[in-house]
């Protein structure tokens, strides 16, 4: 008897959730809330609000979608909310690589799992394409230019992504560098051309979109990709033809676990997660849901033009893809540990 009730449990489980009354699919007249840790209008808003167009259409019951944006603290304050939220499918999060480090470097307040989230699945955003540029008047055409001389880069705040990028290829290339911190992406495009700083790191893609008159009248200098070499270039143009992978100088084990954790994100830059604890039927009707709408060609044509930048779609991962790259991510020994905060969390010497 009890074994036919183990088995009957599993075939429960194995059902499509529905609301037994009405034989409606589960989420039919149900909202769900899509939880962004970024601000309105940033590349992160623009991946949830693109997804919760397609899923609402593909979501059994068409539940209607609620982008809620939850700002600052590095991601914090959006892992807490979604480490603690309902577990009846009625709120989500978008989950990114640099939100599960928190918890493993010690940030005040960062008290979730990542790995006790729920993983729906998630689109690939692209392979990282960071590249390390000079402005042409810098003098610096080759690496051996670059290593020959003190030079002033820019960046964006301590435990910003493309600060860990620039302190990571300055370190593997032992650069000697004078450190300017603390402008945001257009203001430090603007200080390169004002000559307060000579280079930057930041996505190949992205400063094509942003300033195309440097490239159209070469203006800038690429010299160093953060992509690994099997990868490169990403971005098309002859700029970046013999650009250089930073995989190609790491001297030690530790440098080369860290540019590949780096260059393994492209599926943790828009993941999907529900709270710890949701069922798993619910989990896998948003995954069906979501691997639909992968297969969408609308879908597939409003990611290239809004998240990619002019990049074709590449692929749509399953919750288990997800969550197997999130336990890589999260494996961080103490001396890979102790590298990464220094590069990315302290300030430069």
């Amino acid at each position: 008897m009890q074994k036919m009730f183990i088995v009957f449990i599993y075939i429960l489980l194995a059902l499509p959730l529905v609301i037994s009354a009405a034989e409606q699919p589960y989420f039919h007249g149900k909202t769900v809330t899509l939880q962004v840790g970024a601000p309105a209008g940033g590349r992160q808003d623009r991946i949830a609000r693109t997804m919760a167009k397609y899923l609402a259409r593909y979501t059994p019951g068409n539940p209607a979608f609620l982008i809620q944006n939850k700002t600052g603290g590095q991601g914090i304050p959006a892992m807490l909310a979604l480490s603690k939220g309902p577990t009846d499918g009625s709120f989500m999060s978008t989950v990114i690589s640099s939100y599960m480090e928190a918890p493993y470097f010690g940030a005040p307040g960062a008290t979730y799992e990542p790995r006790n989230f729920v993983y729906v699945g998630g689109p690939s955003t692209g392979i990282q394409r960071n590249v390390l540029f000079f402005h042409q008047r810098a003098g610096i055409k080759t690496l051996e230019d670059l290593k020959s001389r003190e030079v002033t880069l820019g960046s964006q705040g301590v435990g910003n992504r493309s600060y860990l990028y620039s302190r990571l290829m300055t370190e593997v290339m032992g650069l000697k560098v004078r450190w300017v911190l603390g402008y945001d992406t257009l203001q430090l495009n603007v200080a390169i051309e004002q000559g307060e700083v000579q280079g930057r790191v930041n996505d190949a893609a992205s400063m094509m979109t942003d300033k195309s008159e440097w490239f159209t009248n070469r203006e800038i200098v690429p010299l160093l990709a953060m992509t690994l070499p099997a990868e490169l270039p990403p971005v098309k143009h002859p700029m970046f033809e013999g650009v250089p992978s930073i995989m190609q100088f790491a001297k030690t084990d530790v440098q080369k676990n860290i540019i590949q954790k780096i260059n393994s994100t492209g599926r943790l830059g828009a993941a999907l997660a529900f709270p710890p604890g949701t069922p798993e039927a619910i989990r896998r009707i948003m995954e069906e849901a979501l691997l639909k709408v992968g297969n969408d060609a609308a879908f597939r044509k409003d990611w290239e033009e809004l998240v990619l930048e002019g990049h074709p779609f590449e692929q749509m991962f399953s919750g288990k893809e997800i969550f197997e790259n999130v336990k890589v991510y999260t494996d961080w020994r103490p001396e890979i540990l102790s590298m990464y905060k220094r590069l990315a969390h302290e300030a430069p010497k």
